[in-house]
């Protein structure tokens, strides 16, 4: 088959070459030469563009045109472009999916660097149609990925190195949340391992995120004290087994809290709420404490942090960003720690890591998702799928 493509007097020009050069008996220079060749051909293969679907030469995507605190009052448009191309390394991938996460609304409530119109999407799943060439995107080809970035569109360019193939029994749109609420989980959990910790604290723990982590802690054999607004999301994580759950509606939530602090020697906080809620853990937690902050949900600032805590009692205030942890150690450090939290997503996506979805359209996702966040139910996700 080589001698079919290179021709036999080059694969035999290449084996008097290595015989000559190596000392190697004609058979084996000749074996070599059609090895050598048969790389080369790979090399070739790989490296040029590939397809399995035309792509039209249009897509629509939604930007951001006008940003506001209020999202109702924030303006998305369904912007129709050139469909983009990929280049060397990268690959095109038809989206399937998108969700819409707290960490997407909070982009359509601040006012960007770069002016408008700001393409929008932080994370989705779809299908690898065509590659611009190299051998990491020629072997997505075909595959189910999940991507990062601009993916409330109809097609989207990446980097081959940056998707995450999916199982190959999952549906490709339920792929689309694999990467922030699941690797934050994650993130979370060890940081608490590392800490030397195996209690904490979380707040509007009835989210997504937080049924996962109550679900993933329960695997990890980590004590979880969760905080929620309302009666009925008590009932909600007392199905998913959660032992610990505190109702911040209840007149004595301090106290409840207090107790357990003491009872289960609580060091550790994470509040995704932000406003007066990361003072008020600060305050109840021991001398030597930390609050992680990873969410604004109540869009004010932190507030109720008493100094002395902060000076004498040794208490820490800080920030989660699950980048931050994902890049945190070398280069061989990071890429191993991605490559597990990968394989732990992949492994149980149908289960701790499982998401219920609320589908909506490209020109309707804006209006739903409000309508949505209005009714305050949290057992649900606004999923985008953009080709319907």
């Amino acid at each position: 088959c080589t001698a079919g493509i290179f021709g036999r007097r080059p694969l035999a020009a290449m084996a008097a070459t290595l015989g000559s050069t190596m000392g190697w008996k004609p058979a084996v220079a000749a074996t070599a030469a059609a090895a050598l060749g048969g790389a080369a051909l790979l090399t070739w293969s790989m490296s040029r563009a590939k397809a399995l679907e035309v792509a039209p030469a249009r897509m629509r995507r939604v930007v951001l045109v006008e940003a506001n605190k209020d999202i109702q009052k924030a303006r998305l448009e369904v912007q129709e472009v050139d469909t983009p191309k990929p280049r060397s390394g990268q690959v095109l991938v038809k989206v399937a999916a998108a969700p819409i996460n707290p960490s997407d609304d909070g982009i359509w409530k601040v006012p960007p660097r770069q002016g408008y119109p700001v393409p929008i999407g932080n994370e989705g799943s779809g299908t690898v149609i065509a590659t611009g060439g190299g051998l990491v995107a020629s072997r997505l080809l075909g595959k189910k990925v999940a991507v990062l970035g601009q993916t409330y569109a109809e097609y989207m360019v990446m980097d081959a190195m940056r998707a995450f193939t999916l199982p190959r029994d999952l549906p490709v749109e339920d792929g689309c949340a694999f990467f922030v609420n699941p690797f934050t989980v994650v993130g979370i959990v060890e940081t608490v391992k590392e800490q030397g910790e195996k209690v904490f604290i979380h707040t509007a723990a009835s989210s997504q995120l937080g049924q996962m982590l109550v679900k993933y802690c329960k695997a990890e054999g980590v004590t979880l004290v969760n905080l929620v607004r309302r009666k009925e999301q008590v009932d909600v994580l007392r199905k998913l087994g959660a032992e610990h759950v505190i109702c911040t509606s209840d007149e004595d939530w301090q106290s409840q809290l207090g107790q357990s602090i003491r009872d289960l020697k609580i060091r550790l906080a994470f509040d995704c709420i932000a406003g007066n809620m990361p003072g008020d853990l600060l305050t109840l937690l021991p001398p030597g404490s930390a609050v992680y902050v990873y969410g604004r949900l109540s869009n004010e600032p932190v507030g109720h942090v008493q100094p002395l805590d902060l000076i004498y009692r040794g208490k820490k205030l800080q920030g989660f960003l699950l980048t931050n942890w994902l890049l945190k150690g070398s280069m061989l450090e990071q890429l191993r720690r991605s490559i597990r939290t990968w394989r732990l997503v992949c492994k149980h996506l149908k289960g701790i890591f499982g998401s219920e979805f609320r589908d909506t359209s490209l020109s309707g996702m804006h209006a739903d998702y409000c309508a949505l966040a209005a009714t305050g139910v949290t057992g649900a996700k606004m999923r985008v799928r953009p080709h319907s």
